[in-house]
């Protein structure tokens, strides 16, 4: 059983294994079928980021602390009434 690799260069899908040739396809669903077909049962290892990017993570307060309801800033008190931030 032969272990094939799949990454993504330059938008093509790139499949290769230690006993293969790299192959090239235009899509991950084409790819998967190919090694499907010629490899049956053999795992496939995805190299790289899979799909879209995930968002960056925001630096700043913690979104369960100082009144997240209230866009970070924690609720006015009765002293606090008619005072602008």
């Amino acid at each position: 059983m032969t272990t094939l690799t799949m990454r993504v260069v330059r938008g093509d899908f790139i499949v290769a294994g230690p006993d293969t040739e790299p192959m090239k396809f235009k899509s991950r669903r084409e790819a998967r079928d190919w090694c499907k077909t010629h490899h049956p049962g053999s795992p496939i290892t995805e190299v790289g980021p899979g799909g879209k990017r995930a968002p960056r993570k925001k630096p700043g307060v913690n979104p369960t602390r100082r009144g997240a309801r209230t866009g970070g800033f924690p609720p006015l008190g009765p002293s606090d009434k008619g005072r602008r931030l």
